[in-house]
C-alpha cells in the first residue's frame, strides 16, 4: 500500500477533518472498509436476501485473514479455530460459560484488567471458582509474579496483551510456556493488541483469544473475533444455538432430543451474524496485511517517539516501562495536580481525539497517523 501523505489522506479520510490518536476506544474507519459497508447495505436495499449466498462466503473469507493476522497457522488450527463474535466480552464469557469448573478451580488474572476480561470470570464464583487478582504496578506485572499467584487448583489464566490504560505488553511468551508445563489454559484479551502489534497464538501456546475489531483491527463495533486451539476447543461445551447445529439437522430444521453441535470454531457461534461487520472487518484486516505489521509497528512507534521527546518538556511524564513502547498504547501523567480529562476534553474540543484512563492521558496512534499529527497535539497540549 502507498504510504505517502496523500494516500494516507485518501484511504483515511478522518485525517483531513480530525488528530485521531485514540485507537484504543475506537477507530475511524478506513476509505475501504466503508465502503465495504455500502455495498452491502446498497445490495440488501436492492435485492434483499437474494445473495445470501454471498454473505456466507464473506464468512467465511474473514477468517483466513483473522487466522493469518494472530499467526494461527496449521498447528493451531488455522481459519477452522476462528469464530466470529460481537464482541471481546461475549467471545470470554463463551470460554468461561463453557468449561466445566467448579468448588476446587481457581482463575488467575490481574487487578487491573478491563472489566471485560473480569466479570466473566467473577460470574463463576458463585459456582464455587476462586479469581485471584495479581496486583500490578500501572498494568505490569512479570511472567514470575503471575506463577506464584498459581497452584495445583489453577485451571485458567487470563491476561490482557496490553493494558488498556497504560499500554504495558503482557510476557505472553512466557507465560504460554509456564501454562503449557502445567496444563493451565492461557487466555488472552487481546482487543488492545491485534492489529496493532504482531501476534502469535501458536508461538506463545495460546488456547484461547478473545478481540473486538473497533479498535486496532479497524473495522466496527460489534464484530470480533475468537480463537480457539482445537485441542482446547474440545473441553468448551457450546452455547445452545440453531447456526452451530450439524448441518444434517440444519438441512430440514428438524432439532432431536439430543442435539448435536459441530465441533470447528463455528460452534461458538449460535445464530445470525452480524453480516455488515463481517465485510468490514474483512476490508480492515486485508488492508493491515496489504500494509503488514512491521509496517504498521515501525509507523506507531516512529509517532509515539514524537510524544515521548515532548511530552516532558511540557510537564507530562511518559509511561515507558524501562524502555520505548512495545504496544500501540502510550500513557502520560499529567502535570502535578492536573487531571487528565481536563486535558482530554480541551483536545478533544479541538478535534484531536485523545482519551483519559485511570488518570493519565491515553495517546494511540495507528498506521494512518503521523509526526505532524503529533506535532500538532504536543503544540495544542502546551498552549493548555
Amino acid at each position: 500500500m502507498d504510504l505517502t501523505r496523500e494516500a494516507l489522506d485518501r484511504e483515511f479520510p478522518s485525517r483531513r477533518h480530525s488528530v485521531q490518536f485514540n485507537h484504543a476506544a475506537v477507530c475511524p474507519l478506513p476509505a475501504r472498509t466503508a465502503g465495504a459497508i455500502a455495498a452491502y447495505a446498497r445490495t440488501v436495499s436492492e435485492r434483499g436476501s437474494l445473495d445470501w449466498k454471498e454473505w456466507t462466503a464473506e464468512t467465511l473469507g474473514l477468517r483466513t485473514p483473522a487466522a493469518r493476522l494472530i499467526g494461527a497457522d496449521a498447528s493451531a488450527g488455522g481459519a477452522q479455530s476462528i469464530s466470529i463474535v460481537p464482541n471481546t466480552t461475549w467471545g470470554l464469557n463463551l470460554v468461561a460459560q463453557g468449561l466445566e469448573l467448579g468448588p476446587g478451580d481457581s482463575i488467575v488474572t490481574t487487578a487491573s484488567e478491563f472489566p471485560a476480561n473480569l466479570t466473566p470470570w467473577i460470574a463463576l464464583e458463585r459456582k464455587g471458582v476462586a479469581v485471584r487478582r495479581l496486583p500490578t504496578r500501572d498494568g505490569a506485572f512479570t511472567a514470575d509474579e503471575l506463577a506464584a499467584a498459581c497452584d495445583a487448583t489453577t485451571r485458567v489464566v487470563c491476561v490482557s496483551a496490553v493494558a488498556f490504560h497504560t499500554g504495558f505488553r503482557a510476557p505472553m511468551e512466557e507465560i504460554g510456556a509456564f501454562c503449557r508445563d502445567r496444563a493451565i489454559a492461557f487466555g488472552l484479551d487481546a482487543i488492545q493488541a491485534v492489529g496493532a502489534i504482531p501476534v502469535d497464538v501458536a508461538a506463545w501456546n495460546v488456547d484461547f483469544l478473545s478481540a473486538d475489531g473497533h479498535k486496532w483491527m479497524l473495522g466496527t463495533e460489534g464484530c470480533g473475533i475468537l480463537f480457539t486451539r482445537p485441542s482446547f476447543r474440545e473441553r468448551v461445551r457450546p452455547p445452545a444455538g440453531w447456526s452451530n447445529l450439524k448441518r444434517d439437522v440444519l438441512s430440514h430444521f428438524h432439532v432431536p432430543d439430543a442435539p448435536e453441535y459441530v465441533t470447528d470454531a463455528t460452534k461458538f457461534e449460535i445464530g445470525a451474524l452480524p453480516t455488515p461487520g463481517v465485510y468490514a472487518l474483512r476490508a480492515s484486516l486485508e488492508l493491515l496485511l496489504e500494509v503488514g505489521l512491521e509496517t504498521v509497528g515501525r509507523r506507531i512507534a516512529a509517532t509515539l517517539a514524537v510524544l515521548i521527546e515532548g511530552l516532558p518538556k511540557i510537564s507530562f511524564t511518559p509511561i515507558l516501562f524501562g524502555g520505548p513502547p512495545r504496544s500501540g498504547i502510550l500513557a502520560a501523567r499529567p502535570p502535578a495536580g492536573k487531571d487528565a480529562r481536563y486535558f482530554a476534553k480541551k483536545l478533544n474540543d479541538q478535534a484531536i481525539v485523545v482519551t483519559a484512563r485511570e488518570g493519565f492521558l491515553r495517546f494511540s496512534p495507528h498506521v494512518g497517523n503521523d509526526e505532524e499529527e503529533t506535532a500538532r497535539i504536543l503544540a495544542a497540549l502546551a498552549r493548555l
